[in-house]
């Protein structure tokens, strides 16, 4: 019995290569799966970006509030000016402002003219949506020490995903009102 495989003349015909079509196929198929590899990738580093950049602005964040909060702890005589401004002396007796401004928060202080000067005390880097402020026991002879909450909304200035961060801190002042 002969194979038909065997025959002289068919050898030359059979090609062992591919055909234009599977190339193509192929070359698609890798090229749909790179896509959305790439695209997952890419996604991936600006997450990463906006992660680092929300972390930096809560940080920032923070070190402006730790900074409020000192000196407020040793003033007395707070009033509320507003739902974004408040004032108060501090230990050196001197009349301190601090207020929401144009996406940032500034301290300011009042000279013998009473003229006002601010100076913006948050980073650059980051944006200041909301800022609030709640006092209680501000009325002398209430018998409550006065509390000042704060309550802020921070992003960072390059903000791809839209996130945000809520940051809240209630102070009370060690000066005891009587």
């Amino acid at each position: 019995m002969k194979n038909k495989n065997l025959n002289p003349l068919r050898a030359e015909k059979i090609n062992n290569g591919f055909t234009m079509i599977e190339l193509l196929v192929a070359m698609g198929l890798f090229v749909i799966l790179m896509g959305i590899a790439t695209g997952g990738f890419i996604r991936t580093l600006r997450t990463q970006k906006a992660v680092v950049a929300l972390m930096a602005a809560n940080d920032n964040a923070s070190l402006t509030l730790e900074q409020m909060t000192r000196e407020i702890r040793t003033g007395y005589h707070f009033i509320k000016l507003s739902e974004t401004e408040f004032q108060f002396v501090n230990a050196d007796n001197v009349i301190v402002f601090y207020r929401f401004n144009e996406e940032a928060i500034e301290r300011g202080t009042s000279d013998a003219l009473l003229l006002k000067t601010y100076k913006k005390i948050t980073a650059d880097n980051i944006r200041i949506n909301r800022f609030k402020i709640n006092l209680l026991g501000d009325r002398f002879g209430d018998g409550y020490s006065p509390r000042i909450t704060i309550n802020i909304s921070v992003t960072g200035v390059n903000n791809y995903l839209g996130a945000s961060t809520d940051i809240q801190t209630t102070i009370s002042s060690r000066v005891l009102d009587s």
